[in-house]
């Protein structure tokens, strides 16, 4: 598995914004999904986004 999740499979659930990368036509541009777990609503920031992935851990040492 790649790591790289459909947003129509599941949408982040741990943190308010997700951050990432798309690219298009050979352009790179950052996109963001931001979301209340309360309130129950989320949107795109950049409507073309169709996959996700958690960033790693961050180093210990």
């Amino acid at each position: 598995m790649s790591g790289w999740v459909k947003c129509s499979d599941r949408l982040p659930e741990e943190i308010k914004a997700d951050y990432l990368i798309v690219c298009e036509s050979g352009e790179v541009a950052l996109s963001e999904y931001v979301y209340d777990d309360t309130e129950g609503w989320g949107f795109w920031y950049d409507p073309y986004a169709t996959h996700w992935m958690p960033l790693p851990s961050p180093p210990t040492e």
